[in-house]
């Protein structure tokens, strides 16, 4: 690098700022610059101002921690647990076992998608020598899904935007990957009908409560039973409920892991979509994610007018991105270009965000 001006910040050789021109290609000037630096005990972040690059040095570099894989394992099963209540179906005159498993067909189902997700993360990551840690899964006890997902802990910046880029987008995919192939499953061995078709008479209500569309899971039903579900006329849509629909249970993991997978693409913060916008835009996606979540405060009210219980649900998303912040932080080396590879596939990506995304994630239908 051609140094042409350097700044001190203040403090005791905290931090410098080396303004000039690079000799190399920014990738590969990168990787010498961050080494001789790290060398120093410095971490080097790398970004351009506007015909001249910036690095900048501070003092410190983070180093892997020892993983305690007992932790995550344990979480696993007590999540595994969890989501097979959540999914039991206790039968009269059956004993708890027997209520227990008849949630594996559904825990078994959105395990399988979640893990997916979470371990394409972590490979991908290691694989660009990124310092996080195995997933950690949550497990929430008396809820739909008895389970708030899973996490990984991002202990250092990301390296540039190549690697953000790839380690935002391996889950996502990984998860459709593996839940679209349920979906049809779980929907071949599901009944189509009016809820009274199937409730029986000591529990009919005036209303139930039905999953709502998304564009991919409305192609599915058409696909498998050949036509447009709800039927508006007769009021005959899937029933996913046991015992009457064997695959019920699969179709429904497969459904709400589509779902995690729309929220997780929503372009704000750190999430999946966060990661991926800032790798595609840059700072440009600081304004794409206070747009987006506008849009979100906006659909929740207009859920809210319409009567529609599923309302919270946007506006819940929506205070969660201002809460852990809507502008994702810059990678080490903000410089770095994706190429028209990776921007290809960015555009797949928000293909799969558009047919995955619910926008009325519960119905109350009338029963009749």
């Amino acid at each position: 690098m051609a140094v042409e001006r350097v700044e001190v910040q203040p403090g005791a050789e905290s931090a410098f700022a080396f303004y000039g021109r690079l000799y190399d290609d920014p990738d590969r000037a990168f990787e010498r610059i961050s080494e001789r630096f790290a060398a120093l005990g410095y971490t080097a972040l790398l970004t351009r101002e506007k015909d001249l690059y910036r690095v900048i040095a501070v003092r410190g570099v983070v180093r892997a921690q020892a993983p305690r894989p007992w932790v995550n394992l344990v979480l696993f099963l007590a999540t595994l647990l969890t989501v097979m209540l959540a999914g039991a179906a206790p039968q009269p005159g059956g004993t708890l076992l027997s209520a227990l498993l008849s949630g594996l067909p559904f825990a078994v189902a959105l395990m399988t998608i979640l893990l997916a997700h979470e371990l394409a993360h972590y490979f991908v990551a290691r694989r660009y020598g990124s310092p996080v840690s195995l997933p950690y899964f949550v497990p929430m006890p008396l809820s739909i899904l008895g389970t708030m997902g899973a996490v990984i802990f991002q202990r250092a910046p990301m390296r540039d935007r190549k690697a953000l880029f790839d380690i935002g987008i391996a889950g996502p995919l990984a998860g459709f990957i593996v839940a679209v192939p349920l979906l049809f499953l779980g929907l071949l061995f599901t009944r189509v009908g009016r809820p009274s078709d199937f409730l029986p008479p000591q529990e009919q209500a005036a209303v139930v409560y039905q999953e709502g569309n998304s564009l991919l899971y409305l192609a599915a039903k058409y696909l498998v039973f050949g036509r447009i579900l709800p039927d508006r006329a007769t009021g005959e849509d899937v029933w996913l409920s046991l015992p009457v629909s064997p695959g019920g249970p699969v179709a429904f993991a497969a459904w709400a892991g589509l779902l995690v997978t729309a929220l997780n693409l929503l372009p704000i913060g750190q999430l999946d979509g966060g990661h991926v916008a800032y790798a595609l835009l840059g700072r440009r996606a600081w304004k794409l994610a206070y747009l987006i979540i506008g849009l979100l405060v906006a659909l929740g009210m207009y859920l809210w007018v319409m009567g529609n219980p599923a309302w919270p649900t946007w506006v819940i998303w929506a205070m969660l991105g201002l809460l852990f912040g809507p502008r994702h932080p810059p990678p080490l080396n903000d410089a770095s270009r994706l190429g028209p590879g990776r921007t290809i596939l960015g555009i797949l990506l928000i293909i799969i965000w558009v047919v995955t995304f619910v926008p009325v994630p519960l119905m109350a239908v009338p029963v009749r």
